[in-house]
């Protein structure tokens, strides 16, 4: 797996059609100070990723919402999932049918998350509580395979998050096990960050 630091919006989509081609997992970062076009940049590429048939899922972090695990992460996928219940009926039930294979008994560890999710695959059984490390465990375990579910040669799946300077623990630990995972292929990460404005703690954009 790669990660690349990018400036210009032909670096992203050279890195796009290298995932298309070989369906390997990279992560982009795209740094700057504020107002110097990051998020102009993703707008740019959208239109060619969604011509390409990818999907392409925004989210964006905030200064005031640090507490909140996974919030441009549950941002990006209810504005998706919200998208996929526009479709006919016959194409919901796929994705009920493709959802609840890559979920299985675990479902409601995302439908807690992602609540408009059981409008595509239906109130989820409770789950059997483990101790602290082994719940965070199986939560990204699960994460990841919803994640995946909505990732394929056909639609490549693109994730851009902003103002990741803001980014919880929670969020870059799920990221770094996307990344981890030799499974998870055709997912395209970009995150968009003000580099002046890293912490010391904050290795994830510095190593």
């Amino acid at each position: 797996h790669k990660l690349s630091i990018v400036q210009n919006s032909k670096s992203i989509l050279d890195h796009f059609k290298q995932l298309c081609e070989t369906g390997n997992t990279s992560l982009v970062l795209i740094s700057g100070n504020p107002g110097v076009g990051k998020s102009a940049l993703m707008k740019e590429v959208n239109e060619r990723i969604v011509q390409s048939k990818g999907y392409f899922l925004t989210g964006k972090f905030d200064s005031n919402s640090r507490n909140i695990p996974l919030n441009a992460i549950i941002q990006a996928f209810t504005r998706f999932i919200r998208l996929i219940l526009t479709e006919t009926q016959e194409e919901i039930d796929d994705w009920k049918m493709i959802l609840q294979k890559a979920l299985g008994a675990n479902g409601k560890i995302v439908t807690d998350v992602i609540p408009d999710l059981e409008l595509i695959i239906g109130k989820q059984p409770d789950i059997v509580q483990l101790g602290s490390q082994e719940n965070a465990n199986r939560f990204y375990l699960v994460f990841i395979n919803f994640i995946k579910a909505f990732a394929n040669e056909e639609h490549p799946l693109v994730i851009f998050l902003d103002d990741c300077q803001w980014a919880d623990n929670t969020s870059l630990e799920l990221i770094k096990n996307v990344l981890g995972d030799d499974t998870a292929t055709y997912i395209f990460p970009d995150l968009a960050y003000r580099d002046n404005e890293i912490g010391t703690n904050q290795t994830f954009f510095t190593e």
